[in-house]
């Protein structure tokens, strides 16, 4: 290549991961440059699922939404218009399933459309962006801090029943419930800052969007390990311990009640049935003997 310096001057060797092929010219150098520089490649072709992918896509995840949908909403309304079943591990209860509700609409009909449009396109717009996310984030973690909840209560219930009369109320367990979610709104509430709209660049066509990170990813790093720690190490590990307790007090309970039985004279119902067709079946020997 006489006369000509390729790559040019002002680039260099990082900027450009160019070989030269042995049995080719000079002329024919392969780059990488576009794949270090996704944004050097200018506007990119229209690309779409597949139908096969877009049915199988929808059929499924249609299902769960569906499913999903009812059956938090039937929670809600049968444990709020049963007044018996006003307690507080169903506070807990209605609690996660409106969490859950909350995830599914802001995540499955958006994974449901985007089968049928471009790419990462998104139509919702900057305020749909923030509003999805942090909804999206919420709902998940609202969903953990009850389980968390619940997890508690239950611990307090079965290991400690004195002290569950005076603690575990259901004007208490919604004062948990509205600070749970106070606190997951407030933690939440900077991804209504942390997106923004990026405009897609595809051939022919103009006015694309899509939504994405307003900041390098690598500044989200704390927060998703913050939310790591909090809403699934912590939570994790909290209900393998209280479980444990529950399962060994349960267990402790059973080992007493039994021994206690055995030494009062007491006999399971089992065993006075086992004893019962013992007797019944040596008198019937005892008749057969003498007829």
């Amino acid at each position: 290549m006489s006369g000509s310096t390729f790559p040019p001057p002002y680039i260099t060797d990082l900027d450009w991961d160019c070989y030269l092929s042995p049995n080719e010219s000079d002329v024919n150098y392969t780059c990488w440059y576009e794949n270090l520089y996704p944004d050097s490649r200018g506007p990119k072709d229209p690309s779409y699922y597949s139908l096969k992918y877009q049915i199988v896509g929808t059929v499924f995840q249609g299902i769960v939404l569906i499913v999903g949908i009812l059956g938090n909403i039937m929670v809600v309304i049968v444990v709020t218009r049963t007044r018996s079943m006003h307690t507080p591990t169903n506070c807990y209860l209605v609690s996660l399933s409106i969490a859950d509700f909350m995830t599914l609409i802001a995540s499955v009909p958006n994974e449901i459309l985007a089968y049928y449009l471009l790419g990462d396109e998104w139509i919702w717009g900057r305020v749909g962006c923030a509003i999805f996310i942090f909804l999206q984030y919420l709902g998940i973690n609202v969903s953990s801090l009850s389980i968390t909840a619940f997890t508690i209560e239950r611990y307090i219930a079965i290991c400690h029943p004195m002290k569950a009369q005076i603690v575990c109320t259901v004007s208490r367990a919604k004062k948990i419930i509205i600070g749970l979610w106070i606190f997951a709104c407030l933690y939440c509430s900077p991804w209504l800052f942390l997106t923004k709209i990026k405009p897609l660049q595809y051939k022919g066509l103009e006015d694309r969007e899509t939504c994405t990170f307003a900041l390098s990813r690598k500044n989200y790093l704390g927060y998703f390990f913050a939310d790591f720690i909090l809403f699934y190490i912590f939570p994790l590990l909290l209900s393998c311990v209280l479980y444990g307790l529950i399962a060994r007090v349960l267990f402790t309970r059973d080992i007493q009640k039994n021994s206690n039985g055995k030494s009062n004279g007491l006999v399971s119902p089992q065993e006075s049935k086992k004893n019962s067709s013992n007797g019944t079946s040596a008198r019937a020997q005892v008749r057969n003997f003498f007829s």
